[in-house]
């Protein structure tokens, strides 16, 4: 065998004892060797290749699917600046655990700092959001992947010669990997018992929450009596159940007078969260599966593997004012606002269905407007909260899926207007990418420091377009459906289908002024 073959045999060996069985291939020169050696083998290996032309979309795609899948995913690139459009994709990965392969090829180590074409510093690119990152030359070097504990992206920048033909490998030996260990979560209970007893006003945050923790969850929320407000990635927004308890509007957290707020799975999408930095008098405890506090002031974290399933507390009750009457008259009054579409879009989709919300408005205008009717198959990008790989992400999630919805907003969806080149690769099944189109970033213009920009400036801030989206369907091969706000929603069938809504931005202000 040549060096190049060796190294690809040992690589994909490697992988697949960590159990990696689906790659996201960006074909190049340089990683030649990795790409034929894997089309060779994948078949008979049963191993699921997918290609694209983009590497940052491939690495959110992969990103997707490992989520879906809840098993790592490699995305293989080849050398240069094809390897850095992965970081969006590792950055995001590394602040939800997902175990996302980051496989670039490379030169061999004395190209390092010659300038040479495609030669750029590609050991350890990724920094801290590949906490594993291995520099592969030599075949032992791949023995150090046995430190990976799968709760964050892993780079390995393998190292070729020239590829030659020869290169090809046709078979690969499996390397046997233990299985990671698992944390000890013994005491989590008592310190959440701890944290909540004594306390006068109590608020729990629900983040994203993983599926295997949400029937301890519930149990704990309904036997402490704590009113909570629920992302909708945390499975547990529409309990009927806990209805009566639960903060249905942010505005209504800060109403309750909290002197301590428990939040549980990822970092919340409201703005209360980030206003906690200021308000230090306010006691907060963050149980999650991340290692992140979300706060850049003194707070407690327990990062674990799991949620106790009993915890002997018990919170003062206390009155909660929904305000739930008050949101159904604003939608009511004013039916061509981007919440009151929200609503309207999310009664359109069945129960079942995956449902991707995109960063920025929709994520918000869901949790704030979609009726309580169970959507537990919720995800969104909620690491890092970018709007880039968001249709990608989407679509990677939906492999495997009947009915698959992402609804995302205009200049989400114009920064990944190449993912949908993935369509065709993918098994016939229900797909919605509805793109909430307001004419550019009007979430700006509700923050307090861009407010009372002029219109001229807001151009800048905001992004100011007259851009529709019937092309990108059909550059796609997707149906297109056009919904103008305050409409009857219009008649979707088909498996890949684009749902424009056009939104009147003067009813949305109206709106938000009313709730006021």
């Amino acid at each position: 065998m040549s060096r190049n073959s060796e190294l690809a045999a040992a690589t994909l060996g490697h992988l697949a004892g960590l159990g990696v069985r689906q790659f996201v291939v960006c074909a190049g020169a340089r990683n030649a060797p990795l790409v034929t050696s894997l089309l060779a083998v994948g078949k008979t290996k049963s191993l699921k290749v997918w290609h694209h032309f983009d590497e940052r979309t491939a690495a959110f795609f992969a990103l997707g699917l490992s989520r879906g899948g809840s098993e790592p995913v490699a995305v293989l690139t080849t050398s240069g600046t094809a390897a850095a459009e992965l970081l969006p994709a590792a950055i995001e990965g590394y602040y939800t655990g997902v175990p996302l392969v980051l496989v670039t090829a490379d030169r061999p180590e004395w190209y390092r700092g010659s300038g040479a074409p495609q030669a750029i510093e590609q050991r350890g690119l990724f920094g801290v959001y590949t906490p594993l990152s291995i520099d592969v030359q030599r075949r032992k070097d791949l023995s150090w992947v046995i430190k990976w504990d799968r709760k964050a992206p892993m780079h390995l920048n393998v190292c070729f010669e020239e590829p030659r033909a020869e290169d090809r490998v046709t078979e690969f030996k499996t390397v046997v990997m233990p299985d990671p260990a698992v944390v000890d979560d013994d005491g989590i209970s008592g310190k959440i018992a701890d944290f909540v007893r004594g306390k006068e006003h109590p608020v729990c945050l629900l983040g994203s929450i993983p599926t295997e923790w949400r029937k301890a969850v519930r149990k704990f929320l309904k036997r402490s009596g704590i009113p909570f407000w629920a992302e909708a990635t945390s499975g547990l927004r529409e309990c009927e159940d806990l209805a009566d308890q639960q903060v249905i509007r942010e505005s209504a957290i800060a109403a309750l007078d909290p002197d301590a707020i428990l939040r549980i799975g990822g970092v919340p999408s409201l703005r209360f969260w980030r206003e906690l930095e200021t308000l230090r008098g306010i006691e907060v405890l963050s149980v999650s599966p991340y290692p992140f506090s979300g706060l850049a002031r003194h707070s407690e974290l327990i990062a674990c593997s799991g949620f106790p399933a009993k915890i002997e507390v018990v919170a003062q009750q206390q009155e909660v004012d929904s305000v739930k009457s008050r949101l159904e008259s604003v939608i009511e009054k004013f039916p061509k606002s981007e919440p009151a579409m929200m609503r309207a879009v999310a009664e359109l989709i069945p129960k079942k269905a995956m449902v991707f919300l995109g960063n920025s408005m929709p994520i918000r205008e869901w949790n704030l407007a979609a009726p309580l009717t169970p959507h537990p198959n919720c995800f969104a990008n909620r690491g890092a909260n970018g709007i880039d790989g968001e249709v990608a992400t989407f679509l990677g999630l939906s492999e495997g899926e009947k009915e698959s919805w992402g609804i995302f907003g205009d200049l989400t969806a114009l920064y990944d207007l190449n993912a949908p080149g993935i369509l065709s690769q993918l098994p016939k099944g229900r797909r919605r990418i509805v793109v909430m189109n307001n004419g550019g970033g009007r979430i700006f213009s509700r923050l307090p420091s861009m407010a009372g920009l002029k219109t001229d400036e807001k151009q800048v801030t905001e992004n100011h377009h007259r851009r529709r989206f019937d092309a990108w369907a059909e550059m796609w091969d997707m149906k297109y459906v056009v919904w103008r706000a305050g409409k009857p929603a219009p008649e979707v069938k088909g498996e890949n289908v684009l749902i424009e809504v056009l939104l009147e931005n003067s009813a949305t202000e109206s709106f938000w002024k009313k709730m006021a």
